[in-house]
């Protein structure tokens, strides 16, 4: 079955990795969400819808979700505020589920001196931790996809650990966030209502 999938965040170091990945993907009608349409180009070229619009604008994002099936969400800049939008929207328009990417470390999960660093990190970001809970609490499916230092980088190879399991390691490529992405996509289940680290 075709699902319905748009990206929000597109333009972004980690979003090109998620539309590359899937535009690779057959059963996927892929929509992207930007403020600057010109920068996808290449992507519209290739098949993928563009939408135009800004995500701290609730109409824009109300308009980009219908029809949507999932959402996956890389952003950055007042994501507490992206992230009301997003519900809203997702709620009024029939959504059924929401991926969010974060970090590693804003429920103060990880241990020993790097818990240390990421905690006074989480404290400095407290929109950070909000958004991610304002998501989990939406009553719409969701995944917490909690990254710690992002690469560019073509390891595809990911390991995830649920909230309170000690990650495996101290990064993630890009690549591997877009296959993870991919994958719960296809296996809805995976990471359902969940908050999941993600490492390399």
């Amino acid at each position: 079955m075709t699902k319905n999938v748009i990206v929000f965040g597109a333009t972004g170091r980690t979003g090109a990795y998620i539309v590359r990945r899937f535009q690779q993907l057959e059963d996927v009608n892929l929509s992207l969400f930007a403020r600057t349409p010109s920068k996808l180009a290449d992507a519209q070229a290739a098949g993928a819808t563009v939408i135009q619009g800004d995500a701290t604008n609730p109409t824009d994002v109300e308009r980009a979700l219908q029809g949507q099936n999932i959402v996956l969400v890389s952003l950055e800049g007042n994501v507490l505020e992206m992230a009301r939008n997003i519900v809203a929207g997702a709620k009024k328009t029939g959504v059924r589920r929401i991926i969010w990417i974060t970090g590693m470390g804003i429920h103060h999960e990880i241990k020993g001196m790097r818990g240390m660093m990421l905690n006074a990190l989480a404290k400095s970001r407290p929109d950070y931790v909000e958004a991610a809970d304002l998501i989990a609490n939406s009553g719409i499916d969701y995944t917490l996809l909690r990254c710690p230092m992002i690469n560019d980088g073509d390891n595809a190879t990911y390991h995830l650990t649920d909230e309170g399991e000690q990650p495996r390691n101290k990064s993630v490529d890009r690549a591997a966030i877009a296959q993870a992405m991919a994958d719960m996509v296809a296996n809805e289940s995976l990471g359902r209502n969940k908050s999941v680290g993600i490492t390399n």
